[in-house]
């Protein structure tokens, strides 16, 4: 028998110590929850729990951003429906307006409301906001530069990749101008009881004018006149020129003056210059698969123009309009030295400009949303006129026009929608999935570890019983001291 040192109570109180560590481990796993609350419990779960963490936060966080993104283009969608009315009534108004019944006070009515729906059509396309950002004024639409004045690039289809396409202005859209010689201002405010009347009238449009009234009262009819047939009138006191307010062949320019007399009072009955407008045309430069050829224009590509716009189509949903216009007709009528007759210009399509939604966990698990510019140049409805029974005939097909497109769109956010819900399920059952992975390494099971927290339990206290009697030993050495 030994004093100086118990090895039984050294024994029992090493024991102690491992269970009461087993107990303080088992204690912490049920108070947390967790089986792993440290990197020491298990390292290499640990580092895939965390892992799984960081990927479980990720789709929760992408899930969030697919709501938002939903709820941005309901917003666009929501305001694309009042649009849709407002052009369902402007091309309503349109038919009322070429209905020869009414007189051109009652097309002036009508044309005041039409500009009143424009206006606001117009707004909604520059004011429609998502947490302010600016939703169809063609911020989130796809970026296109030309290297050339008076070119640009207007709609652009999903199916147009990134690059550079090369054209030829064979025919930049012109407007229709006739030019007339100089007025007789001295022919006019004559004495009334010598006057002359007569009629001037421009594409349906007609005024009473008579020589009793001053030369600028008659400039004046004969520009309100001109104004409510779409027609501009310049250059009063030299010469009477008036220009189409649209590019193009269709539109044209119908004046007849009686009698002769005002006339040739007013110099129309001698046409100086004028042209029918034209509508811009391209030559396409095609990709030849040469290291000399950049454009990405294909042979089976081909055009089509209305006035200034100029569309592109080829196969695969690919669809490209161009704007062609002489930015210094207006100011130089007729003159060569503005043309873009000939040259050769570059459209840049970018690979940027989109609504990139993160819709998942990872880098580049995104989502591009292209909402185009809804603004009325856009759709071609910037100048509607109500005023003539031909004027109002075209504005039923210009309207249509951009119904047609605002409904295209409209179904484009809805196919957004309706992926971004997919999206949302499919990011959800993800997080499902993976958190039940993650609870499987991570998670205390409650049953199985009260089993273990009762055994450490027991041999705590068994321990304890049994080092107090292992201190105890010691003392029968005094009975061999006796």
């Amino acid at each position: 028998m030994k004093v100086n040192h118990n090895i039984a109570a050294v024994l029992a109180n090493h024991r102690l110590k491992t269970t009461e560590k087993g107990l303080a481990a088992s204690v912490g796993r049920l108070s947390s929850g967790y089986k792993i609350n440290s990197a020491k419990d298990n390292p290499a779960g640990f580092a895939i729990a965390h892992k799984m963490s960081t990927q479980l936060r990720g789709l929760e966080k992408a899930s969030d951003n697919a709501l938002n993104g939903v709820s941005a283009i309901e917003t666009a969608e929501g305001a694309l429906n009042e649009v849709q009315s407002m052009l369902q009534r402007l091309r309503e108004l349109a038919v009322q307006a070429a209905n020869d019944t009414y007189t051109l006070d009652d097309r002036q009515s009508i044309q005041i409301e039409a500009e009143k729906l424009q206006e606001e059509i117009q707004r909604i396309s520059e004011d429609t906001e998502f947490n302010k950002r600016s939703l169809l004024d063609g911020t989130f639409d796809t970026r296109a530069y030309s290297n050339t004045d008076g070119v640009s690039a207007r709609l652009i289809s999903d199916s147009v990749s990134p690059g550079e396409y090369q054209f030829t202005v064979t025919q930049a859209a012109t407007k229709t101008y006739i030019s007339y010689g100089a007025m007789n201002t001295a022919a006019f405010g004559v004495a009334e009881d010598v006057a002359e009347t007569g009629k001037f009238a421009i594409n349906g449009v007609s005024v009473e004018i008579s020589t009793a009234e001053t030369a600028e009262q008659v400039y004046g009819k004969i520009r309100e006149a001109a104004e409510y047939a779409g027609v501009e009138v310049s250059e009063f006191g030299s010469a009477f020129t008036f220009t189409s307010a649209e590019y193009g062949s269709k539109w044209d320019i119908d004046i007849s003056v009686t009698p002769s007399s005002i006339a040739n009072a007013l110099g129309l009955d001698t046409v100086v210059d004028g042209e029918m407008g034209k509508d811009a045309s391209l030559k396409l430069i095609v990709d030849t698969n040469t290291a000399a050829s950049t454009s990405k224009f294909k042979n089976t590509a081909s055009c089509s123009a209305d006035g200034e716009f100029v569309k592109i189509t080829d196969r695969g949903g690919f669809e490209m309009t161009i704007k062609v216009e002489n930015e210094k007709y207006q100011d130089i009528v007729g003159s060569t030295s503005a043309s873009l007759l000939g040259q050769t210009a570059t459209v840049d399509v970018k690979d940027f400009g989109y609504m990139s939604l993160q819709i998942g966990a990872n880098e580049n698990q995104i989502m591009d949303v292209r909402i185009p510019d809804i603004s009325l140049e856009n759709m071609g409805i910037e100048n509607l006129n109500y005023l003539t029974h031909e004027s109002a005939s075209r504005t039923i097909t210009q309207v249509d026009n951009a119904l047609s497109f605002v409904s295209s769109v409209r179904a484009k956010l809805g196919a957004y929608q309706n992926r971004l819900d997919h999206t949302i399920s499919s990011l959800d059952v993800a997080d499902e999935s993976l958190t039940s992975s993650y609870s499987r390494i991570m998670d205390t099971d409650m049953a199985e570890e009260m089993t273990t927290y009762t055994q450490y339990n027991v041999l705590q206290q068994a321990g304890v019983s049994v080092l107090a009697q292992a201190n105890d030993l010691p003392q029968t050495v005094l009975q061999l001291l006796q």
